[in-house]
């Protein structure tokens, strides 16, 4: 009879209230049934061990017997066929490649426009395979890119488009059940988007149609994309993309006020407070420069330098009035931008008085005509013309009906939701207003601040002219959307600690799992004690 055997690798006694006491049983190959107890700590040596087999003719491999020639053969074509499957996929791909090159020539040859705008669309295809999130980061630094694409009964610009692509991408990314916050914030958004059905129900005209989807793209889709770009670690790729694009906007805007002999900088689609929009926003980026941007403080000063300038070229009022306002509010509710109050007051003291000095100028030598005048006589109008239907309004984009010629948009959020939604459409924006601003507030200061001062300064904004709904309203809602995003990244506000204690400014790559806004956790070799990682929907990381 065969003798077999077998011991338990490492040795030890068996778990049990009888551990270390007795070994495990093992057979004593005499017969299946019959076992003996080893000792609590044994060695291999004691079990025995079974014989090797003498190897039965049927056990050889089928190439041992085989001729070399016919080995060669059948192993050729063994090796054939994984090539050619290897080989299949690259021919196809570069045969791809080549037709589209091909007719991308023949287009530029025939129409260099046509050529131009596939060759750029084919780009855009092959960047949104390779990474989609590409894509909604490019929505930040677009958002500056208002020039009208299409005709004028869209109403639709290039950062509308971005901002819209940029959602529907957002849609696959976004885990709902571990965004609470974002739901909280959304849900306003929805509400608000249903109460204007009515208002698109009872004047259902194409202005009315389409400017309903453009609200729900500005406000739900802006803050979508600022959500996935925080919760994918690109927080701070999107801002020093969005910063950088602000400061040439700022040159060019100091170039043309130069060339103007220092009048208002404003050129095409930009004027003087389309330009102020942009500084604004920038310069309250850059000089709160939260711990988790990770944006180097150089740079920050570089940027808000060029941005202020920007603002000076543009002389738009209402944007200085806004820095100091988001600003100071940042240094009354976070008491780490607290400690900054003298670089705050710096900027603030100044820009007021330049205010100041503007407006008196403004009403001495256009008493009639200046632009609070203009604005008033606008807000009269559509006052007027609200009057005809008090409770849905007169449907959104009435102005531009030839019925209603006479009346421009009213350069106030409270009388353009009035004239244009009623009654029933304005305390839907309140409802809008007071909850996504309670929604900012209830996030830990270090990553709400920054949203709840540009979304707050925003809707100050809203009561001086057009830009509370537009292409300009897409970055603080981005902005609010992003610091939801650190927030769910963080739910239980582990990395607070660390973030306030030592910022990490690194540009070296995160290994593993990136941290809420591409930082670095303290435990891969920042310095600082904890290694603590948030849990939350935060993929592999991408540092910028």
């Amino acid at each position: 009879m065969r003798r077999w055997g077998w011991c338990r690798r490492g040795g030890g006694a068996p778990a049990g209230p009888e551990a270390g006491a007795l070994g495990p049983e093992v057979p004593t190959g005499r017969h299946p049934d019959a076992t003996r107890t080893l000792p609590g700590r044994y060695d291999c040596a004691d079990v025995p061990r079974e014989a090797p087999e003498a190897p039965e003719p049927h056990d050889h491999h089928p190439a041992a017997t085989m001729s070399p020639s016919l080995l060669r053969q059948r192993m050729s074509r063994r090796d054939d066929r994984p090539r050619t499957r290897q080989l299949a996929g690259p021919v196809a791909a570069w045969g791809a490649v080549a037709l589209v090159a091909a007719g991308v020539g023949v287009s530029v040859g025939v129409n260099l426009t046509a050529g131009i705008a596939i060759a750029f669309l084919v780009f855009a295809f092959g960047v949104f395979v390779a990474d989609p999130i590409v894509v909604v980061v490019l929505v930040v630094p677009g958002a500056i890119l208002i020039q009208r694409v299409g005709g004028s009964s869209t109403n639709l610009s290039v950062a509308d488009l971005l901002v819209f692509v940029g959602a529907i991408i957002c849609l696959f990314h976004i885990e709902w059940r571990t965004a609470p916050q974002l739901k909280r914030f959304m849900w306003a958004i929805v509400w608000y988007q249903a109460v204007l059905l009515l208002v698109v129900v009872a004047h259902p005209f194409k202005g009315d149609i389409l400017e309903w989807f453009h609200r729900f793209s500005y406000v739900g889709g802006s803050t979508l994309v600022g959500w996935v770009i925080a919760t994918q670690g690109r927080a701070r790729q999107a801002f020093r993309l969005y910063l950088w694009g602000a400061a040439v906007l700022a040159l060019l805007a100091m170039e043309h006020a130069v060339t103007l002999h220092f009048q208002p900088a404003q050129w095409s689609v930009y004027q003087k407070n389309t330009i102020g929009a942009v500084m604004w926003t920038a310069v309250v980026i850059a000089q709160l420069n939260p711990p988790w941007a990770r944006i180097r403080r150089a740079e920050a000063v570089v940027i808000e330098v060029l941005c202020l300038l920007g603002l000076l070229a543009s002389q738009s009022r209402q944007a200085a009035i806004l820095i100091v306002l988001a600003l100071g509010l940042a240094v009354l509710i976070n008491s780490e931008v607290r400690g900054r109050w003298k670089l705050v007051i710096f900027i603030a003291v100044p820009t007021l008085a330049l205010v100041y000095e503007s407006f008196v100028l403004a009403f001495q030598n256009n008493p009639q005509f200046n632009s609070v005048a203009i604005r008033f006589g606008q807000i009269d109008a559509a006052i007027h013309v609200w009057h005809q239907s008090p409770w849905l309004g007169l449907g959104m984009r009435f102005y531009n009906l030839p019925q209603y010629l006479s009346v421009t948009a009213p350069p106030n959020s409270l009388v353009d939701n009035l004239a244009s939604t009623g009654v029933v459409g304005s305390l839907a924006f309140f409802f809008l207003v007071v909850f996504t601003m309670r929604s900012m507030a209830g996030l830990p200061r270090v990553y709400g601040t920054l949203g709840l001062v540009v979304l707050l300064a925003h809707y100050v904004d809203g009561l001086f002219d057009t830009f509370w709904i537009g292409s300009l309203s897409i970055i603080p809602f981005i902005v609010a959307g992003i610091s939801l995003g650190m927030a769910d990244a963080d739910p239980r506000a582990e990395r607070v600690p660390d973030l306030l204690a030592t910022p990490v400014a690194s540009d070296r790559p995160v290994r593993g799992r990136a941290a809420p806004g591409g930082l670095r956790s303290h435990g891969d070799g920042a310095e600082g004690g904890s290694s603590r990682i948030p849990s939350g929907p935060i993929p592999p990381g991408h540092d910028a």
